[in-house]
């Protein structure tokens, strides 16, 4: 699959000064995200939303991750404190105090056949973290509220949402009015006007707050302004009004003080998603825009002020449900897509090898963010900063669970397909081997290491239509060899953590999930098997992390010690069912003393599984990126400084002017 697709795309241009480090490079797909554009910061300021269907836990999760839009690529930010994950929250920007606002929102449920969570906190983005504003009074748990800065009067003015009822269970939509005046909300109406859906923003052009949404039936559209001095709101019936206003977007042009609307959906088959309005102080124009774009609603959209357009990220596709990554400019009556070829998209399940020859960590492949395939693009990483090989003649697109090892004696990357299909690559060529008299047979979700003891690469077990493996081949360069083991084995698994231990000199292998036979149950395994090239030993260490797969896992080569980070773990409910649920626990496995012990960092990344962890040969340091958890996948890079985890974080300067 190639990496352009336009499914995943931010513009990119050399505009900025980019400072040491390595990006958290693009939002995975969500929806229900919000945004607003900080004016003093020059950057749009995006939280939550809610991601994809996340099979592991059989439910649909938020996020609470906050990214930067610099006006030209997207930046991760890792905040000490943030707001708890949620979605269709509302946000907005204070210029008189140079901070981002965010109110309520949802959080999906967190049990099978639950109820979803309604919030009524407030915060506030300065000067690089959140902070909780703790209120005496508070407008009631809700979704999809109207909010925005009163420029006039230097508070913040809330109306309406969908939240419960008195009864707890009932949703219901809100009519009332809330004000903040930067200590404590106050009501000021209640029950008028039945407006649903809201969106405000303040009109420079008659020095208030505008309303615009649809009656509680959602057949109607209306629009109102804000009588401050009454508290109350005022119908205004403009010659026209946007076409659809349900789920559309409403902003400010700073440079024209016009408001602009775009979107919407209408009760009937309109192309409302298509249009765009301007509001000049007394009625709505249409404006003309070319390219028209694909039907989203939930998407992050705000009004990027430095270089005056539309910036709209993410959404829900209307025609299949579908979740988007794209980032969509609206710009000179012209919508547009960009895209990077500088960095990876988020990705799971992909090959990340340390090659201290060339002085690289290579990553290949891996699972795309949006689709079941599989990238077949190769970057190579070096102490901070990505970059595309341009090598060809390797695997393609088509290459599934790519598995990697480095063969330290030949100096060679080895990379496998499906465990089957064999590649080498020596830091500039690839080498496809073809006509081999025996190769595995095709499986996904195995594991492979290069054994130095044995000069060979050792793969073992995986998954394939229903079947798990336990069987054990070596590749010397030339070809494949199945070993015949004699004695016990490992139970036939996938999503295993294997090694080659430096200090026991064997290839180790922990965990994973599998059954032996089609009519058995699946089970999450703990055990520890060592591989001496004919026979596989089972260890007895005092303890092990636990049951898992997909756990992060990667030698140090200074002390010969193995970091591992989460994956996907279970708890045993009672003797029928079980939990499974992310992690982001740590541990170091001593192979001279054949112990785990658990570390306690400050500071952790996310939970995850399947995503990359390798030894940078150039920085002396273990590189932790990607992966998957509930729905979202990442491309966060954290670095294992021994004893915490660091993010590494992008910072930018603008270019000074002539003269400076």
């Amino acid at each position: 699959m190639s990496v352009l697709t336009p499914k995943r795309v931010v513009l990119f241009a050399a505009a900025l000064l980019f400072a040491s480090g390595a990006w958290a490079s693009y939002p995975s797909p969500r929806t229900l995200a919000r945004m607003a554009y900080d004016t003093q910061n020059k950057v749009g300021v995006m939280f939550g939303g809610r991601g994809a269907f996340d099979g592991a836990t059989s439910l649909t999760h938020n996020t609470n991750e906050t990214w930067f839009w610099s006006g030209l690529t997207w930046l991760q930010q890792f905040p000490e404190h943030q707001p708890p994950a949620r979605g269709a929250h509302t946000m907005t920007y204070d210029p008189d105090h140079g901070r981002v606002f965010l109110f309520g929102g949802r959080v999906e449920a967190d049990e099978r056949d639950g109820d979803p969570t309604y919030l009524n906190d407030l915060w506030y983005w300065k000067d690089g973290d959140w902070t909780h504003v703790q209120t005496a009074n508070a407008p009631s748990p809700r979704h999809y509220s109207g909010l925005a800065w009163d420029r006039e009067r230097d508070r913040l003015v809330l109306f309406g949402g969908n939240g419960y009822g008195a009864d707890g269970v009932t949703l219901e939509a809100k009519f009332d009015t809330w004000e903040f005046d930067g200590t404590n909300w106050t009501q000021i109406a209640s029950g008028e006007p039945k407006v649903a859906k809201p969106l405000i923003a303040w009109d420079p052009l008659t020095e208030q707050l505008l309303m615009l949404g649809v009656n509680e039936t959602g057949l109607s559209r209306v629009m109102y302004r804000y009588d401050a001095a009454a508290g109350s709101w005022t119908a205004m019936s403009p010659a026209a009004l946007p076409t659809c206003i349900n789920e559309g977007h409403l902003m400010l042009q700073e440079h024209s003080g016009r408001l602009l609307f775009m979107g919407g959906v209408c009760p009937t088959d309109t192309p409302g998603l298509e249009e765009v309005f301007e509001w000049n102080g007394t009625t709505w124009t249409k404006i003309t825009v070319s390219n028209s774009m694909a039907r989203n609603v939930g998407q992050a959209v705000t009004w990027e002020t430095l270089r005056q357009r539309v910036i709209s990220f993410g959404g829900t596709s209307l025609f299949d449900n579908s979740l988007s990554a794209a980032t969509a400019i609206l710009e000179n009556g012209r919508w547009s897509i960009g895209y990077s070829n500088t960095r990876p998209y988020p990705r799971s399940l992909a090959a990340f090898e340390s090659d201290p020859v060339n002085g690289v960590v290579w990553l290949f492949g891996g699972l795309d963010d949006l689709s079941a395939s599989y990238f077949g693009d190769l970057w190579g990483y070096r102490n901070g900063h990505w970059f595309a090989s341009a090598a060809t003649g390797g695997p393609t697109g088509g290459c599934e669970t790519p598995l990697s090892a480095w063969d330290s004696d030949r100096s060679r990357l080895v990379v496998t397909c499906s465990g089957t299909q064999i590649y080498e690559f020596d830091g500039t060529t690839w080498k496809t081997f073809t006509d081999l008299k025996k190769s595995p047979d095709a499986r996904n979700w195995a594991r492979m290491v290069y054994d130095r003891k044995l000069k060979k690469t050792v793969l073992f077990g995986g998954y394939l239509n229903g079947s798990y493996r336990n069987d054990t081949w070596t590749w010397n360069g030339t070809e494949w060899t199945e070993v015949k083991v004699s004695g016990d084995k490992p139970n036939h698994r996938a999503l295993f953590g294997m090694w080659y231990d430096p200090l026991a000199q064997k290839t180790i292998l922990y965990g994973g999930f599998g059954r032996p036979h089609v009519n058995e149950k699946i089970s999450r395994y703990e055990d520890m098997w060592a591989f001496d090239g004919s026979r596989w030993t089972k260890l007895s260490p005092s303890q092990t992390p636990g049951p898992r797969f997909g756990p992060q896992i990667a030698v140090n080569p200074e002390s010969g010690r193995v970091l591992l980070f989460g994956g996907l773990r279970s708890e045993k409910i009672d003797d029928d069912s079980l939990r499974q649920f992310f992690d982001n626990d740590t541990w170091q496995w001593d192979g001279a003393a054949s112990t785990w012990t658990r570390l306690e960092p400050q500071r952790r990344p996310p939970a995850r599984q399947n995503g990359m962890l390798a030894w940078d040969p150039v920085a002396n340091e273990m590189v932790l990126y990607g992966g998957y958890a509930k729905g979202f996948y990442f491309t966060d890079l954290w670095i294992w400084d021994g004893q915490t985890w660091v993010p590494r974080v992008e910072t930018f300067a603008r270019r000074r002017s002539a003269g400076r």
